[in-house]
């Protein structure tokens, strides 16, 4: 008999900042994921930043020991430390299912991710209030009722003899209900994990692999150029732009820029004073609109005086600034 593997499932990372595959990840397989993955005959690969599951079928192509029903857990270990720079970050860690379409990922859940003893923080100081655990299918793990006479801020409760997963803590005082999720896995908390995706295989996998998708969003920000001008006289100033002439030929929308000169600058903008010394001028051009980060920086922003182009690429932010403010020095002789 020759034994074949086929594609089950994928899981992989999109991101709005790059134009090709986000390898910004690791996928980590923990114990008990493994150990199921052996008994059915399942294997995990990951190539260009896509984690590829597999079962092992017979000549004819049949699944040697099907899994549906079966969940299967893995840590998203992020590997690129300036990812917050040009992400879009929500809350992390992000839980990741595929619960409601069996095809499909839900929408990404935040949890705090923790090990087995667990220290929950009361959330408000109102006294009574009664405070459960429990798993997601409601087996009440612990109950405890904290009262004036026995006032704490805080209640711990044991998951060792517990499997992994998530975890509810619920706060119920007289007039309102607290509720806390928390996703237990010490190994995957040691590992430093900052997302989670269950995959709960289905039958269809075997004749129609889904593809998952794990989306990011760049980060959008204002685009700002600080023209430090010396030997120009006002006048002069009057003529320097910052335009966008190569919108048409990529295909993208236009990015207009305003003009704000160094006695108008807002707080949110870099006092002129912290830029230049005396006698410098100092004129801002910022984008009117929020400018998505790109790995590939858009071409022919262009700084120019009275029509002729100083500068036909000016900078834009990669991945290792955290914001788009430049300081462009232009001197006259």
């Amino acid at each position: 008999m020759i034994t074949t593997f086929h594609t089950l499932c994928t899981v992989a990372v999109s991101h709005g900042y790059y134009s090709d595959n986000c390898l910004d990840f690791d996928f980590i397989v923990p114990a008990d994921s493994a150990a199921l993955m052996r008994n059915g005959k399942l294997i995990a690969r990951v190539r260009d930043g896509k984690l590829h599951l597999l079962y092992e079928a017979d000549d004819e192509g049949a699944v040697l020991t099907p899994m549906a029903g079966t969940t299967l857990r893995f840590g998203m270990k992020l590997l690129n430390p300036l990812f917050s720079n040009f992400s879009d970050v929500a809350v992390a860690p992000l839980l990741y299912r595929n619960n409601v379409i069996a095809g499909r990922l839900d929408l990404a859940q935040g949890v705090a991710l923790t090990g087995r003893l667990v220290q929950h923080a009361i959330s408000t100081s109102i006294r009574p209030v009664t405070v459960t655990v429990s798993n997601e299918e409601g087996y009440l793990i612990k109950t405890e009722t904290i009262t004036p006479a026995n006032d704490r801020s805080a209640v711990s409760f044991d998951l060792v003899a517990h499997s992994a997963g998530m975890y509810s803590v619920v706060e119920k005082y007289p007039d309102e209900t607290v509720t806390a999720s928390y996703y237990s896995d010490p190994e995957l908390q040691r590992a430093g994990v900052s997302g989670v995706v269950e995959i709960k295989i289905d039958g269809g996998f075997y004749t129609s692999p889904p593809a998952f998708i794990i989306s990011f969003n760049a980060k959008q920000e204002t685009l700002k150029y600080y023209v430090v001008a010396g030997n120009y006289t006002a006048a002069e100033l009057e003529h320097l732009s910052v335009s966008d002439a190569g919108f048409a030929e990529e295909g993208r929308p236009r990015i207009d820029f305003t003009r704000v000169q160094s006695a108008s600058f807002s707080s949110d903008d870099i006092p002129a004073g912290m830029i230049a010394k005396e006698g410098k001028k100092i004129i801002l051009f910022k984008s009117q609109t929020l400018v998505e980060r790109r790995e590939t920086a858009r071409n022919k922003i262009q700084l120019s005086n009275n029509g002729d182009v100083l500068i036909r690429n000016l900078p834009q932010a990669g991945a290792d600034m955290v914001s788009g403010d430049f300081f462009i020095h232009i001197s006259k002789q």
